[in-house]
C-alpha cells in the first residue's frame, strides 16, 4: 500500500472518539478489557446512566460476551439496575437488531435521543452504520472507541495484525453495503 492508499483507508475507517452525555450506551460485543475501561470512565463521568452490553458466546472464549461484561462491570462499582443485556448476538448486524428491540421495549425508542456505541477503534465505521441503518434518524449516535492488539489509527499499517484487521474491516464494509445491511455516514 502506499501512502494514498494508507490515508485514505485510515480516515475512512477509524472515527473520532467523541464522549458526551447519552440517554443510553450500546457496547458492541467483545471479550476485551478496554471497552469495559471505556464503559466504566462514561459511567463515572456521569455521560451515561444505563449501559447495554450486546453479545452472545465469543467464538474464542467460549463464555457468552454480555454476561462477562456485565460481571465486570459490577466488580468496578456499577450497579445491576443500570446494566442491560443483549445476550444473544454473534455478529453486529445481531447486536443492533436485537439490542434495538431491547431498548424499545424498556425505554420507547419515541424516548432515544442519544446512544453511545462503544466500539473497537477499527470497527467504529461499519459499527455506526449498522446502527444508522436500523435506527431512525431521530436518533444520534456518539462514537466512543478503544484500541487493542497495540495498533493505532497511526500505525495500523506498520503492525501485521493491524493490517488484517483493518484491511478485512474496510473490505467488509462493501460487502454489507452491497447486501443493504448498513448505511454510509
Amino acid at each position: 500500500m502506499d501512502q494514498e492508499e494508507i490515508k485514505k483507508i485510515t480516515d475512512y475507517i477509524f472515527l473520532k472518539s467523541n464522549p458526551q452525555k447519552a440517554d443510553l450506551t450500546l457496547v458492541f460485543g467483545t471479550r476485551h478489557q478496554e471497552a469495559i475501561n471505556k464503559v466504566y470512565k462514561l459511567y463515572q463521568d456521569k455521560l451515561t446512566n444505563k449501559i447495554l452490553v450486546s453479545g452472545g458466546v465469543n467464538r474464542v472464549t467460549g463464555r457468552n460476551e454480555a454476561q462477562e461484561m456485565s460481571k465486570k462491570l459490577i466488580n468496578l462499582g456499577i450497579e445491576q439496575k443500570d446494566i442491560i443485556l443483549e445476550n444473544m448476538s454473534t455478529n453486529s448486524l445481531e447486536n443492533v437488531l436485537f439490542s434495538k428491540k431491547i431498548i424499545d421495549k424498556k425505554f420507547n425508542l419515541n424516548n432515544i435521543k442519544k446512544i453511545i456505541a462503544v466500539v473497537k477503534h477499527y470497527h467504529s465505521r461499519r459499527a455506526l452504520m449498522t446502527l444508522k441503518k436500523h435506527f431512525s434518524k431521530t436518533v444520534e449516535f456518539i462514537p466512543v472507541t478503544y484500541g487493542i492488539y497495540g495498533f493505532t489509527k497511526y500505525n495500523w499499517f506498520k503492525n501485521e495484525i493491524g493490517r488484517e484487521e483493518v484491511y478485512r474491516e474496510f473490505k467488509k464494509i462493501q460487502i454489507y453495503l452491497d447486501k443493504g445491511d448498513i448505511e454510509e455516514l
